[in-house]
């Protein structure tokens, strides 16, 4: 939205713009993957509208997450992924997913879906652009990508049967600069071409989950579970 200058609200201005319409009851769904520093802002502003504006909002939990007591969304967001996988695939070549990551205790969410995700095939995993590493600020080698990729590409020779390729899919709600530059970008340090440069004949596939049906499916499912929460008796 910046890149082509078209505006959009703030989630706090989208809410009081709503209060002003005398709306009083809102779900509000986050497309975030896990539960970061930017899904909390987005918690943040609603608690701000609730209390400030006198709404009754639910805020939707991110793709990943797994509250204390409650099942996991682990196992279905990861059958979901193999489904996502394009069907001019060959079953013997690897699939790789990027996600974002971070350095958070959040990172455990996407090792946990890389652990399921691999079970359910063998040739699917799971890559952040921000590996989770106990390295201290300034004292990582800036020659070397602090990336998962850079771990993951003996393992991506070794797999890949002569004549096959690598399968690029992002990890992302959306298909933005990440996906576009960072994932299948033409420049040198893009995930694309350090595959190619590996010496591996690589296809990225440019869909962000949010273009999936089924993904979309799963998102309004928790709308629908916090519109019943709105109307639920206390």
């Amino acid at each position: 939205l910046a890149c082509s200058k078209t505006k959009s609200d703030s989630v706090y201005k989208a809410l009081s713009r709503m209060r002003f319409e005398r709306f009083t009851h809102v779900a509000v769904q986050s497309l975030h993957i896990i539960p970061g520093r930017e899904y909390d802002a987005v918690g943040s502003d609603c608690a701000h509208a609730a209390a400030q504006l006198g709404m009754n909002i639910q805020t939707g939990p991110p793709l990943l997450f797994s509250p204390e007591g409650q099942e996991s969304s682990i196992m279905p967001v990861a059958e979901l992924m193999i489904r996502h996988i394009p069907a001019s695939r060959a079953s013997d070549e690897p699939v790789v997913y990027m996600a974002h990551g971070t350095r958070n205790e959040c990172a455990a969410l996407y090792a946990s879906l890389a652990g399921v995700v691999h079970a359910m095939d063998p040739l699917v995993f799971v890559a952040a652009m921000i590996r989770n590493n106990a390295e201290a600020p300034g004292t990582h080698d800036p020659a070397v990508p602090d990336d998962d990729l850079e771990a993951l590409l003996p393992l991506l020779r070794s797999c890949t049967p002569p004549g096959r390729q690598v399968w690029l899919l992002p990890m992302l709600s959306l298909v933005g600069s990440h996906a576009i530059k960072d994932m299948a970008g033409d420049h040198e340090t893009s995930w694309k071409k350090r595959i190619m440069e590996a010496g591996l004949p690589c296809t990225a596939e440019l869909k962000g989950l949010a273009d999936d049906p089924s993904f979309v499916s799963l998102w309004l499912d928790r709308v629908d579970a916090s519109l019943k929460k709105l109307y639920a008796p206390t």
